[in-house]
């Protein structure tokens, strides 16, 4: 087993130019590689087949290589990215997911709230997905009954003026999950147009998953993997901390 810190280039399409982007890999071994993915690549292949997503900036890297996804994060989410090598891993890592044998822990810059919250909240409830719209988007919403149990585990980690720094670990896996969570607590991400996070302080969505932590199926050693906030992320912190705190300027 071993880490490794190699960063590619990647070119993304956006629809007004292409922006340069690194992706860094911050674990690799023989049956695994995780990624540091930045915001705006998608992890996947979607349905223009010109953009670059993750596997296809990782064939670049590896032409020989296979890589299987267990896990996905949206488009605009940053952060660890889990993808399995080879094929005698696949049958534990899906395992490993559906059983949340996973701990997963994100940070998020949401809207505040007049709505006073403690130090740590739990938000659990179902969801179901609909779709909306002229475009047909599909989003997630509450519902009483039907749809699929969601539970997410937050802790404040910093108010400021203008944001809310949250900590969040999701218990289960459901599509936009900590999205819908934060929105149904009043406190949408910043950027994120589709849950009323809608925001001048940011062009995307402001969520980074940043650590995943599980024991490796073949060698039974502890992974715990971790990758830094993206500069825009982490500019929006440093400006608010400096505001918060001029006197340490």
């Amino acid at each position: 087993m071993k880490k490794v810190h190699k960063t590619l280039q990647v070119l993304t399409l956006d629809q007004e130019a292409s922006i340069s982007l690194s992706m860094e890999i911050i674990f690799e071994d023989d049956d695994l590689i995780a990624v540091n993915k930045p915001p705006g690549l998608p992890s996947q292949a979607t349905v223009d087949t010109r953009r670059p997503h993750v596997i296809s900036q990782l064939q670049i890297m590896f032409p020989q290589g296979k890589f299987f996804l267990h896990h996905r994060l949206d488009r605009d989410t940053s952060g660890v990215l889990l993808l399995g090598k080879s094929e005698r891993i696949n049958k534990a890592m899906t395992e490993i997911f559906r059983e949340h044998q996973i701990q997963k822990t994100y940070q998020a810059l949401s809207k505040r709230s007049e709505i006073q919250i403690g130090g740590e909240w739990t938000v659990e409830n179902h969801l179901a997905p609909v779709r909306s719209g002229a475009r047909q988007l599909m989003r997630m919403v509450v519902v009483k009954k039907g749809g699929w149990i969601a539970k997410t585990q937050f802790r404040l980690l910093h108010e400021f003026s203008d944001f809310l720094h949250i900590e969040a670990q999701p218990i289960t896996g459901r599509t936009h999950q900590i999205r819908v969570h934060l929105a149904s607590d009043k406190r949408p991400i910043l950027g994120d147009n589709l849950y009323g996070g809608k925001s001048n302080l940011v062009p995307r969505l402001m969520l980074h998953a940043g650590n995943l932590k599980l024991k490796h199926p073949i060698t039974g050693k502890i992974l715990d993997l971790c990758a830094p906030v993206p500069k825009d992320f982490a500019t929006l912190l440093r400006k608010a901390n400096e505001a918060a705190n001029p006197s340490n300027l």
